[in-house]
């Protein structure tokens, strides 16, 4: 946007257009007249084109009501670990428990139970989870749509290692590229675990006047966030949600926790026909609330073999 600063030292941007009818701008635009809002206008445009033109995934979305979550995301089976029974919500925008996360992704819940996907692995500790597969949830909203798009088209998914006691898990971004293989960011370039947290004696549940600092001092897990450089900027460097079970291994729910999830997860819901149409998803139930969506294969994917060292990025 350099060429299109005019005089005052080039400091102050002009304006594209003086009605929402001129080219090029968008009629956002012309609202703000602002260099930068153009901008973001059509790179938010380009991607939502370029979403639409990556061939699909393997999976597509069907929307459901939010009280349904226990009944519709797979629950782990019972011979798995208990660090992976039931269902977890992933507090990241901090709207329970305190977040150093400034802005959260659209996904709301997750369970460990498409075993069509991946299995867990005793020897190695792990396990997979398909982001866009029928044990992830997202929120009903433009965003999104447009996240689980992309994450579905680009074989997007999550590796679980689980340490020998429990209280540490080791999450990896991860890409399917098919032939190319399975490949894992890996953890000393940036890294995602999640914690266990040592409730104190008498804290939990939490009362309806404790202080989100205090609620997180119940949750299941402690979301910890690093990377390569975060020693250098010392504690800013080193990010914390908190994430937690709201249904057990036996489809219980789990309160204060799961009513918490519940208000939050309606609220979140927020159609949009538009975005909708542009990424390609048909389900009808998308147009209501107070639902959510998970990604629903036509036929079962066969298990996936654990990401090894060798395949990490």
């Amino acid at each position: 946007c350099r060429w299109l600063r005019r005089a005052t030292g080039g400091s102050r941007p002009v304006t594209l257009c003086s009605s929402p009818s001129d080219r090029p701008c968008l009629s956002m635009c012309c609202t703000l007249a602002t260099c930068s809002c153009c901008s973001l206008s059509v790179i938010l445009g380009a991607l939502v084109a370029f979403v639409a033109l990556i061939p699909s995934g393997d999976s597509s979305p069907k929307c459901f009501p939010n009280a349904d979550v226990e009944r519709v995301l797979p629950l782990a089976p019972t011979s798995y670990p208990e660090e992976f029974q039931g269902i977890l919500w992933m507090d990241q925008g901090g709207i329970y428990g305190h977040s150093d996360i400034p802005l959260g992704a659209p996904d709301l819940a997750l369970s460990f139970g498409d075993t069509g996907y991946s299995k867990w692995d005793p020897i190695t500790r792990t396990m997979s989870v398909d982001v866009a597969g029928p044990a992830w949830t997202w929120m009903n909203s433009g965003l999104g749509y447009v996240f689980y798009t992309l994450m579905n088209k680009a074989g997007f998914f999550y590796l679980f290692e689980l340490n020998l006691d429990g209280t540490v898990i080791q999450v990896y971004p991860s890409l399917n590229l098919g032939q190319l293989g399975k490949f894992s960011l890996p953890a000393r370039i940036m890294s995602f675990t999640m914690e266990k947290v040592v409730h104190p004696k008498g804290a939990c549940p939490p009362t309806g006047s404790t202080s989100k600092k205090d609620i997180v001092k119940c949750a299941t897990w402690d979301r910890v966030s690093k990377g390569f450089f975060s020693p250098l900027v010392g504690s800013y460097g080193v990010l914390h949600y908190y994430v937690w079970k709201i249904v057990d291994g036996q489809g219980n729910k789990l309160q204060p926790y799961y009513d918490a999830y519940m208000q939050f997860a309606d609220q979140s819901c927020a159609p949009s026909s538009t975005l909708r149409g542009l990424v390609g998803i048909t389900d009808a139930s998308c147009s209501t609330c107070s639902t959510a969506f998970h990604g629903v294969r036509e036929k079962a994917t066969a298990a996936s073999a654990p990401a090894t060292k060798s395949s990490e990025l």
